[in-house]
């Protein structure tokens, strides 16, 4: 049961990461959208930085998951990198869920009042030229948090099935080793 429940989080969290990478792509076209506006056309378009920033804000937050999955989350590996995987998966469950436990409740209660704040005044860009809803970009605060709290999750699950199953294949769902991020 526990590993259906890991294989779906695991599901879940890389098909949106696959989703939010493309917004990689819209970025892309949004700045050079505006590079020709100001250099060819001479007119700037002050809603593409607004937009742009939101589009990073949902890429940091919601795509930091997916990365924790693949094994490309933040980590000094000086010392972590030599270590076995029953010490790793030690480490994790006992001091790295520590410090992403308190990552986490900031992003979600912190994150959340900041969005709730936002949603409750209507606030909108502040540019001038054009209102968009900031409360949108500011809800990806929380929700990345809670994402980060479900592939933690799957991480410290798989960690632990790969210790005690060591001859399986100690690779996540999509293929990539989700141990010893």
């Amino acid at each position: 049961m526990l590993n259906t429940l890991t294989r779906a989080i695991e599901r879940v969290i890389t098909t949106i990461g696959h989703a939010v990478a493309l917004l990689v792509l819209v970025m892309i076209a949004l700045v050079v959208t505006e590079m020709f506006s100001r250099g060819v056309l001479g007119y700037s378009l002050p809603w593409v930085q607004d937009l742009c920033a939101w589009l990073l804000t949902i890429l940091v937050m919601i795509g930091g998951p997916y990365a924790l999955l693949r094994g490309q989350f933040v980590r000094v590996d000086i010392f972590f990198a030599r270590l076995n995987p029953r010490n790793k998966a030690l480490v994790d469950t006992i001091f790295s869920t520590v410090l992403i436990g308190l990552f986490v409740w900031v992003l979600v209660d912190k994150g959340g009042s900041f969005f709730l704040a936002s949603f409750a005044m209507d606030e909108r860009s502040a540019t001038g030229s054009w209102s968009g809803p900031v409360w949108v970009a500011k809800s990806m605060i929380p929700l990345g948090g809670v994402m980060l709290g479900f592939a933690w999750f799957a991480h410290i699950v798989r960690a632990w099935h790969d210790v005690i199953h060591p001859t399986s294949d100690a690779s996540g769902s999509d293929g990539s080793s989700t141990l010893g991020m």
